[in-house]
Parts: C-alpha cells; structure tokens; sequence
C-alpha cells in the first residue's frame, strides 16, 4: 500500500538517515558536514539503537591479513577497506574531545585491536553537529515506506509522533537500522529451525526495516545471511534486559569444554566464544554445557573480557540469573550431576576422557572434533558445570553494497540515490567478527559522504531528478 497521497506534510531535504545508532548517526553527520541538508529518523523513543547499549570497544582486524584470517568467508573488499580506514575515523573520534583511551587493547575477539571509547557521548557529538550544520533529528519516527521512481529512490514516508504522515522528499537514503535480529521470521527463514529460539541480545527495534525498504528498490541479497553475532548465555534465565546483556554473558567459554545435550563435543573450543555461540544454536534445543574448572573459573571467568566491561565473576553471575548448574571437588562428580540433567553420562565420561588425551598429546582429534594444540584440559578442583544458550546481538547478512556505500541491485549496479551502512550491510562479518561500532561508524562515513556527494550532482526540478552529465559518466559506472 502506498502512503503518497494522504500525508500531512512534505519536506525538502537533501538526505534522510534511516536510524540513529552509531552508522546512522555517523552518516547523518559526515552528510550535514559535507554540505547536506539532513533528515536523521529515528523509530524509537530514543537515540542510538544497540550502539547506545554497547560496552564502547571501537575495534576491528589490525591488519587486512588478520580480517582474512578469522573471516575468511568475509567480503574482502568491504573488509580491507574498513581496515585501512579505521585510523582516520580513531583520530575524528579523538579530534572531537569523546573520550577515547589512550592505550590500545589487543586480541579483542581473539584477533582485534581497539580502544575503549564512550559511545554515549559520541552519540550526542553525532547529534549535535547534524543540528549545528542545520539538519534535523527526530525520534519516534518510523520510515514505512521507501519512495522510487522507477530511475532512482526519491526519499521517504515516515510516521510521526504516532500519527502524522510526513513526506521526506530527498536526493538520497541511507538505511542504518541495525540489522533483522529482533525479526523471528526472518531469523528462521536464513539462519535455520533453531533461530528463533535466540535470546535477543540488542535494541528490539532491529527488526529488519532497512533490509525491506532495500529489498522494495531493488537491492540484491549477500553472503552470511545465516551467520550472525552474540555470545553464549546462562540457561535458563529469569529475566533478560538491556542491563543483563553484558555481565551474563560467558565471555571465557573458549577456555572450556562445550558440550551439547547429548554429551558431546561438536566444535573447537578455541574459536571464541561469539563462534560457539553460533554452533550451539545448531545443536539439540540449542544449548549447551560449559565444564571447566578451578583455574578457568578464578582468572578468566572474573577477568574484565576489554576495558570498560567491568571485572564480574561471570559464573556466579550466571547462577544468580537461574542457569542450571553443578559444582563438585572431583570431574566424575560433576558429570554424575550433570547428568541428572538428562545428558547420558557415559557419553560425558568418553568425551572428556578423548578430549584430555588430545590435550595431553599437543592437540589433534577427539571423537572426531578438533582439538586445539592451545587447549587445556580441566584438572585443578573445584569443578565447574554450566548450561548456556546462544543469543543474537546483530545479523551478518544484508544489502549489498560497495565500498562507497552504495546499495546495489541483484546485478551489482548501483541503486540511484539509495545508500546502507552499519548492520544493514552485508558480508563484511561472515560467521567470523569484525567489529561492531568501528565498522558502523567507518560504513556510516561511506555512505554519508556519498550521499552528499549525490544530492549536490542530482538537481531536483518539480519531483523529477536529473543527473547533471558530469555525475553520469564518472559515477555511472561503479560497481
């Protein structure tokens, strides 16, 4: 159904930023400093979608090698081109006095390099320039409706204030909405029959909106539709809110043993516990159990995972939230209790047995999973059991873009006039992790500028747009 005829008020604008977390409002910002005339929409009642609810790490690959290394399946031309920009958008972020530390920390996801930054205040610099260029920002204004005129996308419908019908009427848009996690449909229909079972680890308005308005102009799909970001929770949990996202998460899982309901092994421990994550969600019910013991347990599992997290005992956190678990002095112990869970108890016997046998020979096999030469096997008591279940903070898959952030169609061409960035985009994280707020904000530049770079070359004379020549023989063509 479409809204063009019975709007309240149209407006004139140059671009329109679907979504204020940190890609969007990075986009509406380098936009209105760019010269653009800028609308920034905003669904929620507030500002900064899952950016605001995030620890602050500003970090990615440290080198192009290393982005290829852990996301072998990424987009490397996405990826290479985050990488080599990543200084710059560090010494703006610097430039604008947000808070930003001083050292860098490493290994972040077991490769990244960062700095710890306060994303709230970078938020609200976003903001404040927008308005001090001119531009306007509004929230409880959800975007239903992309505007095309069969040759390019010509701005927006949005519903304001609950009510109102207003006509953004632009040159360029730039979907920034966060990704599809919080949509169960769409989870189901990429990721698998397990999907929706996903603690939703994000701002619940990521449902997918920028994916559907890109999809209505034409957008074509991507790689990593069914891979995706989160880390492994306690099982069950009473309650989950935005303030449980962090401490009930089981950062230290990769120094454990992962089994599934069946009492098995299924994967490498050592990949990290945002890629077990994702393999748990394939396993019976989706969940697991992390065995572990005294050491894991006094060092990793209270260490703060990177600056600005908080030190917690993440275990006893985890008790305290109501997930299962079992404590014993001895292993055979432990897996008598957890296997009055239901999980066989033979099979948790031959797995641990198998894995520590790899342990002690340097690595290799066990029952046929892999076994890290970097694993260390449980051997100093107490013994620790917890079962988890995975959780979703952003999709992998998206719209199609360049590196300029254009969106482009299933052919590769760009969409006149239509931009994405952030979690909207797809591929730059494939089952591997690249970063959350750097590759936002990094993506958010992209598209910012090349959108205030369009809406100064399209003239907009009585609602149709003509490309002036210049535009269309030096950018008619990118791919």
């Amino acid at each position: 159904m479409s809204h063009h005829e019975n709007v309240d008020e149209t407006r004139q604008v140059d671009v329109v930023v679907v979504g204020s977390g940190v890609s969007g409002s990075a986009a509406a910002m380098t936009a209105a400093r760019s010269g653009a005339n800028v609308a920034l929409l905003e669904k929620s009642d507030t500002f900064g979608g899952s950016a605001a609810l995030s620890a602050g790490m500003f970090w990615t690959a440290p080198t192009v090698e290393a982005y290829q290394a852990r996301i072998p399946l990424g987009n490397l031309e996405l990826g290479a081109r985050v990488v080599g920009d990543y200084q710059e958008a560090l010494a703006e972020l610097r430039a604008s006095g947000v808070r930003v530390a001083d050292e860098p920390k490493q290994d972040i996801m077991t490769f990244g390099i960062g700095y710890s930054t306060d994303i709230h205040a970078t938020l609200a610099w976003c903001r404040a320039e927008i308005i001090a260029a001119g531009g306007q920002v509004h929230t409880n204004a959800p975007v239903i409706e992309l505007l095309h005129d069969g040759r390019r996308v010509t701005g927006v419908i949005a519903r304001e204030d609950g009510k109102r019908l207003v006509r953004y009427e632009a040159k360029a848009v730039i979907v920034a909405t966060g990704g599809f996690q919080g949509a169960r449909d769409e989870l189901t229909r990429h990721i698998g029959p397990n999907a929706d079972r996903l603690m939703l680890r994000s701002n619940p308005g990521s449902v997918g909106d920028g994916l559907r308005l890109a999809r209505s102009a034409g957008a074509g799909g991507t790689t990593a539709m069914s891979t995706f970001y989160g880390h492994l929770l306690p099982y069950p949990v009473g309650r989950f809110q935005a303030q449980d996202y962090l401490p009930y998460s089981q950062y230290y899982s990769g120094s454990t043993v992962l089994v599934n309901l069946l009492g098995e092994r299924f994967t490498d421990e050592t990949n990290g516990d945002e890629l077990l994550n994702q393999a748990v969600t394939f396993q019976p019910q989706a969940r697991g159990v992390l065995i572990f013991d005294e050491h894991v347990r006094s060092t990793e599992a209270i260490e703060e995972p990177f600056p600005g997290l908080g030190a917690t005992d993440r275990f006893a956190t985890a008790v305290e939230a109501g997930g299962f678990h079992a404590v014993a002095g001895s292993l055979p112990e432990l897996l008598d209790q957890v296997a009055a869970w239901g999980i066989d108890r033979e099979a948790l016997g031959l797995s641990l047995e198998s894995y520590t046998d790899a342990v002690a020979s340097g690595g290799g096999v066990a029952r046929g999973i892999k076994v890290s030469g970097t694993a260390r096997a449980p051997q100093q008591g107490p013994f620790y059991a917890l079962m988890v279940q995975p959780s979703i903070t952003f999709t992998f898959g998206g719209v199609r873009t360049n590196t300029d952030g254009e969106a482009l169609d299933h052919d590769g061409r760009p969409i006149p006039g239509l931009y994405a960035a952030g979690a909207d985009i797809g591929g730059l994280s494939n089952y591997g992790y690249a970063g959350g707020l750097a590759p936002g904000y990094i993506t958010g530049r992209w598209a910012g500028r090349s959108a205030s770079q369009q809406a100064s070359a399209v003239e907009i004379n009585r609602g149709t747009a003509s490309i002036s020549p210049a535009y269309a023989t030096t950018n008619g063509e990118t791919a």
